[in-house]
């Protein structure tokens, strides 16, 4: 009953068609990449990529009938991309820990107003900790390779069959569809803090998807897409220092500077949460106030401090999402 009908031969959704056959080919190639070689890039790649996917095809289950042999195919597509997260996730942690160590490490000699220095005791803790992360990130990805190999035919089934189901139907969410559901975001974390940022910023990435989905039709979803991912990768920010923190002071619990490299961390998550709280804050109120597509970006650029302006996915939805921090 509530399945869309088929477009006829002579009028395909031309915009909608090709667009969801570029994410899910492009998913296709870095699945054949992770699985011959995880590299950072393509592991970072493949997890966003997934992640666009499935949101497209959460937006297209929407009001499908529920035993479709299409609709069957789709969650079953969502359940092992699901599985595929999981084996990326801690080669990804390791990556993202790795590059903020290797950070910290370049900063040492100045180090930002109010933070504790990094003295020798500290660098040989960030040497011992660089070393224990790419012990556990070889084994990881040799993991990786492994579970790619096991649901790489089932996966590229799926997918085929979601290509030939999905692409001839536009999925789109309009603007007040997406401010309903970041009011939707506020009532569910009132008050934001370091125990309810990261959900709230889990819940964030799925509606920028959704976001990302219309902004080639709608300069307003495309703003809402731009405003929603820098809320995103500043939760991430400082959710990648926390957990690094957590990690160091795990590692170095004995001797009088133990808590060296640890302390270092904890300021910078901190700093970091400071600055997400605040923007995120800030935005989610711009979010639910900006109404129509006429409305002025500038606020959103002094918001961010980025005189970028958004013209469509282009600059709202980079490639390989490579600015993306965070998990």
């Amino acid at each position: 009953m509530n399945s869309p009908s088929l477009p006829s031969r002579g009028q395909p959704h031309a915009a909608a068609q090709p667009e969801f056959r570029r994410q899910v080919e492009e998913w296709r190639q870095l699945l054949s990449q992770c699985g011959r070689k995880p590299t950072r890039k393509s592991v970072h790649g493949l997890r966003v990529a997934t992640l666009r996917v499935q949101a497209v095809v959460e937006c297209w289950l929407r009001g499908q009938e529920p035993d479709a042999p299409a609709t069957r195919a789709a969650e079953c597509w969502i359940k092992q991309g699901k599985k595929l997260r999981r084996v990326l996730n801690p080669v990804r942690e390791a990556d993202v820990s790795l590059a903020k160590l290797a950070r910290l490490r370049a900063s040492t000699a100045e180090p930002p107003e109010g933070q504790p220095p990094c003295g020798r005791s500290c660098l040989r803790q960030i040497g011992e900790l660089e070393r224990r992360l790419a012990e556990r990130r070889q084994a990881a990805a040799k993991d990786l390779v492994a579970g790619i190999e096991d649901r790489r035919k089932r996966l590229e089934r799926l997918s085929s069959e979601l290509e030939a189901a999905l692409a001839p139907h536009p999925c789109s969410c309009s603007a007040e569809e997406l401010r309903t559901r970041v009011a939707g975001l506020r009532e569910k974390f009132p008050e934001l803090d370091a125990k309810s940022l990261h959900p709230f910023r889990k819940r964030i990435k799925k509606v920028r998807y959704l976001a990302e989905i219309s902004a080639a039709t709608d300069p307003l979803a495309g703003q809402q897409a731009a405003t929603l991912r820098r809320m995103q990768s500043a939760a991430g920010e400082w959710h990648d220092w926390q957990g690094l923190a957590q990690m160091a002071s795990r590692a170095f619990r004995c001797g009088d500077t133990a808590n060296g490299l640890a302390k270092l961390l904890e300021a910078q998550a901190q700093e970091s949460l400071k600055e997400a709280l605040k923007l995120c804050r800030r935005a989610t109120g711009t979010l639910l106030n900006r109404r129509g597509k006429s409305e002025s970006s500038e606020p959103l650029a002094k918001l961010h401090g980025d005189s970028g302006k958004c013209q469509g996915t282009t600059s709202v939805v980079p490639k390989s999402d490579q600015n993306d921090s965070g998990l």
